[in-house]
């Protein structure tokens, strides 16, 4: 009896030092990352994203990540990586003096959410219908605008094709490559047509970055895990502006 009492502790022991190594090593993590914590003052849903209003220690600023099960009052970690200036969202109406897209979110204890691959590369891309794609009017140019790589996709599938535009977010690492979402004023947010993303083995391009970007443009493509692209640019080059 005293022998299996004393194992029965010698693994309540181990278990209970791996429970505190793992804390330990996620604190240790965060750390590493520089994860900024801010308590949700206000929130906002848009299209996919949660804009937050946090207080860090008295300091008040905007926070925009992925949709998460978050509400007023929950503390939340983020990394502060990617801050943009004079960011006008077209959906709020406003004009954010300063805001941080967030690609490292810490939800609270109580609260947990599997990352897709839809929610670590952008979120709320849905298919655009060919029914609503209008294809007249088209003329081959040197550099087109985000909205007409959407307009024209199916007509620039297989083309290299060159936009200039601003960098407003940069996701590094993913499947091997950095996924760079660029703006030019062009499209519409509703439809999801002002925003595409050219992929490339790695950049150095940071948000507020202004490119020529070149890339050869697929349609339709669907990663799985319910993400789908209705176009996207592959093997991209950028020359800073």
């Amino acid at each position: 009896m005293i022998k299996k009492m004393a194992t029965v502790l010698f693994l309540g022991c181990i278990l209970l030092n791996a429970k505190e190594t793992s804390a330990v090593a996620q604190d240790s993590m965060k750390q590493q990352k520089k994860i900024t914590y801010g308590k949700i003052l206000e929130k906002k849903e848009v299209m996919g994203y949660d804009y937050l209003r946090v207080n860090e220690n008295g300091k008040e600023r905007w926070v925009a990540i992925a949709k998460a099960p978050v509400q007023v009052g929950d503390t939340i970690g983020y990394d502060t990586k990617t801050v943009m200036k004079s960011f006008k969202s077209k959906s709020l109406g406003r004009t954010f003096e300063e805001i941080v897209f967030a690609n490292e979110v810490y939800l609270p204890d109580n609260k947990t959410v599997m990352p897709s691959m839809k929610t670590l590369l952008q979120p709320d891309i849905e298919k655009v219908s060919s029914e609503d794609e209008n294809v007249t009017g088209f003329k081959e140019k040197p550099v087109y605008t985000v909205e007409e790589v959407h307009r024209f996709r199916k007509i620039l599938n297989g083309k290299k094709v060159t936009v200039v535009a601003s960098v407003y977010k940069v996701s590094r690492g993913i499947m091997k490559r950095d996924w760079v979402h660029l703006g030019d004023g062009t499209g519409d947010e509703k439809k999801l047509t002002d925003d595409l993303v050219f992929t490339a083995s790695s950049t150095d391009l940071k948000a507020g970055d202004h490119v020529k970007a070149s890339a050869t443009i697929i349609v339709d493509k669907d990663f799985g895990y319910g993400y789908f692209y209705s176009v996207l640019g592959e093997n991209a080059s950028f020359i800073k502006q």
